[in-house]
C-alpha cells in the first residue's frame, strides 16, 4: 500500500505514483539542475552561448548602471522577453557575482514555476497520480530539455511557463462555478504578456483559441470579452514599442513573419518523410545532433518510453470506441484533448514553415509529458493486476535513462567552471544593437548608420565606464563591426572616417577583418577579394599584409566545392612570397572541406590525407597540414572536439604541421570569439587541448602564438580614434 501526497492511505488495489509531493520534486528538480550547470563539461555549456551572454549584458548594465534607454538593450524586436530575463538575471548577479551560474538561475527560476503551475493545472485537470507522473519526466527531461531549462537563449523555454498558466486559468476558467470574472482576464492577461514576451507562444494562443471555439459553442459571451480586453492590456507594451519602431516587430531575421511560413516547406517534407515536423522532433528528442550511433540509440529509447504508453491507451481506446453501440457521445474539455490539439498545431506550423531548430521545439515538451504520464495512468487502471509492475518499469527507465545519458555531458576535471566564469560579454553588444536599431536596407545608409552608433552610444558613453577586461571586449566587437562598413571601392575619404573610429590596439583586428569583408562581398572568387583589398597597400604595408591573411582564411570556408584538391595544387594562384604559406594552409582547409562533405568518417580523411601529402612539394606540405588541421578542429569535432588520439594517430612526419594547425584555428577562435574566457581558462582551451600528451601540447601552443603574434603590436598605419561627444 503506497501513500499520496497528502498523507491519506490509497485506496486497495490503486497506485498512487510517484510517492512525492509537489514540494520533493521541486527540490529534485532544482538540485538536478544545479548539480548539471556545477558540474557541465564546458563544451556542453549552453546550446545558444552567445544569446545567453547577451542577456548577462543587459543584467550587467543594469548592476552597474544603464547608459541608454533600457528597451534600447533588447536582443531582438520581435522577442521583449529577453529584458524581463535581463532583469531577472540582474538580481541574481547582485546576489551571487556576475558569474555563469548566476545567469543559469534566472532560466532555473522560471522552469521551477511552470513545473509548479503544471502540477497543479494536471491535478486538476487529471489528479495527483498523472501530476506526480508529469514532474518525474520533466524533472529526468532528455538533455535537449535539460540544456535549455539552464538558458535563456531565445525565451522559447520561458514560454513554457506562460503556457503553463494558460492551461491553468483556462480550465479555472472552463470549471468554476460560480463565473468568477478574474479568471478569463487573468487568461487573457497572460496570453498577452506570453506573445510580446515570445512569439512561440502563438502556439499555444491559436490552441486556446480552437479549444474555445470547439467547447463554448458561443454560449459564454462574458468570459470572452473580459478574456479579450485582458489580452489587449497585457499585448498593450507590444503595441506601443512597435508604434515607436514603424512595426519592427513584425520582421524576424531580415523577412517579415509571415514569409517564414508557405507551401515549399510542405512539399520539402513530402520528398523526405523523415523531416516531416513529427518525425523529426521524435529523431532528436534527446540530442539535436543524431549522426553517430549513441545519439541515434538515446533518441530512439526516448521516443519509445515516450510514445509506448500513448500508443497503448490509443489503440485500447480504438476498440472500446469500435464495440461500443453507434451513437452521439458528449464532447467534455479535457486536458487530453487540449494538449492533442496544442500538438497538432504545434506540428502544422513547424511543418509549414522555417522554424526547424531544437529552439522552437522546447515548448512542445510539457504537452507531450503530460499526455505519456496520463496514458500510463490509464495503463495501470486498464491492467489493474499488473499496475505495480507498469510502475516500476516505468520509473526505472525513466530515472536509469535520465541518469545515463546526461553523465557522459558532466566531466569532472572541471568541476564549477560555472561558479567562477564570468556571465556576460560586451563583445555581443555592438553587432546586437546594431540588428536591432538599424534601419531597413543596406549600402551607405547603413554605413552611416554604423559609425553614428559607434560614435554614439558605444565609444562616448559605454566604453568609458567600463573596466578593462570589458572595453577589450567591447573594441573587439567595434572593431569587427567597423569592417562590416569599409567601402571596398577604393574610396580612402571614406575608409578614413571609418579607420579613425577603430579603439587603440584593435587596428589589426579591423584590417584583418576587412579582408574577411572582401571575402564575403566575392565570395569564391579570389583574385577579385585580393583587388578589392588593394587600396590599403598605399595606407600601410601592415595593414594590406593583415588583410590578406583574412582573406586567405576566410576564402576556404567561402569558396565553392567546383575545384578538386588536386587541381588547386597543380594550378596553384600567384601569390607573394611572404604570402606563401598562408595560400597553402587556405588550399589545406578547402582540401579538407572537399574530403569531408563527400565522406565524413576519420578514416577516409585520415587515408585521403596520406595518399594526397606526398604528391605536394616538400617546402609547401606543412602549411597543407595546418590549414587541413582546421577541419578536424571545427568538423568532427563540432560535437566532442577531443581528437587527441586521432590527430596522434597521424604518421609522426605528419603530427607537427596538424597540430600546429590545431593550435592556429584554437587562436583564431578564441581571438574573434564573443567569449570573455582567454587562454587556458577559455572554455575553447579546456576542451580542444583535453587528452593531448604534453608534446602534443607544446606544438599547439606553438601554433597558436603564430595565430596570436599577427595582433601583436600597432599596425604602421594605426590611428588615433577620434571620438563625437
Amino acid at each position: 500500500m503506497m501513500l499520496t501526497s497528502s498523507g491519506t492511505q490509497a485506496p486497495p488495489g490503486r497506485v498512487i505514483s510517484p510517492n512525492l509531493s509537489l514540494g520533493g520534486f521541486l527540490l529534485l528538480f532544482v538540485a538536478s539542475r544545479l548539480l548539471y550547470v556545477v558540474l557541465i563539461d564546458p563544451s556542453y555549456l549552453s546550446p545558444q552561448l552567445d544569446d545567453e551572454l547577451y542577456v548577462g549584458t543587459i543584467a550587467q548594465e543594469l548592476v552597474t548602471g544603464l547608459t541608454m534607454p533600457f528597451a534600447e538593450y533588447r536582443a531582438t524586436n520581435y522577442m521583449l522577453g529577453t529584458l524581463v530575463m535581463g532583469t531577472l538575471t540582474s538580481g541574481f548577479f547582485l546576489l551571487f557575482g556576475s558569474t555563469v551560474f548566476a545567469l543559469k538561475l534566472a532560466p532555473l527560476l522560471v522552469f521551477t514555476l511552470a513545473l509548479a503551475i503544471w502540477y497543479w493545472a494536471i491535478q486538476r485537470a487529471a489528479d495527483e497520480r498523472v501530476a506526480g507522473y508529469f514532474a518525474l519526466l520533466f524533472c529526468f527531461s532528455p538533455p535537449l530539455l535539460t540544456a535549455y531549462s539552464t538558458a535563456t537563449p531565445c525565451c522559447h523555454g520561458e514560454s513554457i511557463l506562460f503556457s503553463a498558466l494558460s492551461v491553468f486559468l483556462l480550465f479555472r476558467t472552463l470549471s468554476d462555478e460560480r463565473g468568477s470574472l478574474a479568471y478569463p482576464v487573468l487568461l487573457g492577461l497572460t496570453a498577452g504578456v506570453g506573445l510580446w514576451f515570445d512569439y512561440i507562444y502563438g502556439l499555444t494562443l491559436l490552441a486556446l483559441l480552437g479549444f474555445g471555439v470547439w467547447y463554448d459553442k458561443g454560449r459564454f459571451w462574458r468570459p470572452r470579452v473580459l478574456c479579450a480586453l485582458g489580452f489587449i492590456v497585457g499585448f498593450a507594451p507590444w503595441i506601443l514599442f512597435n508604434m515607436q519602431t514603424y512595426f519592427a516587430g513584425f520582421v524576424i531575421t531580415d523577412k517579415p513573419v509571415w514569409e517564414h511560413f508557405g507551401l515549399a516547406y510542405l512539399w520539402e517534407g513530402l520528398a523526405h518523410p523523415w523531416n516531416f515536423a513529427p518525425i523529426k522532433f521524435l529523431r532528436t528528442i534527446a540530442f539535436e545532433d543524431f549522426w553517430d550511433r549513441y545519439r541515434r540509440a538515446v533518441n530512439l529509447l526516448y521516443s519509445l518510453l515516450y510514445l509506448g504508453p500513448i500508443l497503448t491507451v490509443g489503440v485500447l481506446r480504438l476498440r472500446t470506441v469500435r464495440s461500443e453501440p453507434t451513437g452521439p457521445s458528449p464532447t467534455q474539455p479535457t486536458l487530453v484533448g487540449f494538449s492533442l490539439l496544442y500538438l497538432v498545431v504545434f506540428a502544422l506550423a513547424v511543418q509549414f514553415s522555417d522554424f526547424r531548430s531544437a529552439v522552437y521545439r522546447v515548448p512542445a515538451y510539457p504537452f507531450l509529458f503530460f499526455l505519456t504520464a496520463y496514458s500510463l495512468a490509464r495503463c495501470q487502471d486498464l491492467f489493474p493486476l499488473v499496475q505495480r509492475k507498469i510502475q516500476t518499469v516505468f520509473l526505472a527507465s525513466v530515472v536509469v535513462l535520465g541518469l545515463g545519458v546526461h553523465a557522459p555531458l558532466l566531466s569532472l576535471d572541471r568541476p564549477g567552471f560555472a561558479l567562477s566564469a564570468k556571465g556576460y560579454s560586451y563583445a555581443v553588444l555592438p553587432r546586437t544593437y546594431w540588428r536591432t536599431h538599424a534601419p531597413a536596407g543596406s549600402g551607405r545608409g547603413d554605413r552611416e548608420f554604423i559609425l553614428e552608433m559607434v560614435q554614439r552610444p558605444f565609444l562616448s558613453s559605454i566604453l568609458p565606464k567600463l573596466s578593462s577586461d570589458d572595453q577589450q571586449e567591447l573594441s573587439r566587437g567595434i572593431a569587427q563591426l567597423l569592417a562590416r562598413s569599409v567601402p571596398l571601392n577604393g574610396q580612402t575619404e571614406e575608409f578614413s572616417r571609418i579607420e579613425q573610429l577603430v579603439p587603440p590596439g584593435f587596428d589589426r583586428h579591423f584590417y584583418y577583418q576587412v579582408g574577411v569583408r572582401a571575402v564575403v562581398r566575392h565570395r569564391s572568387e579570389l583574385p577579385k577579394a585580393v583587388a578589392a583589398v588593394e587600396f590599403v597597400r598605399h595606407r600601410s604595408p601592415t595593414a594590406y599584409h593583415l588583410a590578406l591573411i583574412g582573406i586567405y582564411r576566410a576564402w576556404p570556408w567561402f569558396a565553392h566545392m567546383d575545384s578538386s584538391p588536386e587541381a588547386l595544387a597543380n594550378t596553384p594562384a600567384p601569390v607573394a612570397p611572404e604570402m606563401s604559406p598562408h595560400y597553402w594552409r587556405a588550399v589545406g582547409l578547402l582540401a579538407g572541406r572537399y574530403w569531408y562533405e563527400k565522406d565524413d568518417s576519420l578514416s577516409h580523411l585520415n587515408a585521403q590525407l596520406q595518399e594526397f601529402v606526398p604528391r605536394l612539394d616538400p617546402s609547401v606540405q606543412k602549411y597543407f597540414l595546418q590549414g587541413f588541421a582546421q577541419i578536424l578542429f571545427t568538423y568532427p569535432s563540432a560535437d566532442d572536439w577531443v581528437l587527441a588520439a586521432e590527430l596522434e594517430r597521424y604518421p609522426y612526419a605528419y603530427q607537427e604541421g596538424l597540430l600546429e594547425g590545431w593550435g592556429m584555428a584554437l587562436g583564431e577562435d578564441e581571438r574573434f570569439s564573443p567569449y570573455p574566457w582567454k587562454g587556458q581558462e577559455s572554455q575553447s582551451w579546456m576542451v580542444a587541448t583535453k587528452g593531448f600528451s604534453a608534446r602534443s601540447l607544446v606544438a599547439i601552443r606553438q601554433g597558436k602564438a603564430q595565430f596570436e603574434a599577427l595582433f601583436e603590436g600597432p599596425a604602421s598605419s594605426a590611428l588615433k580614434p577620434t571620438r563625437s561627444p
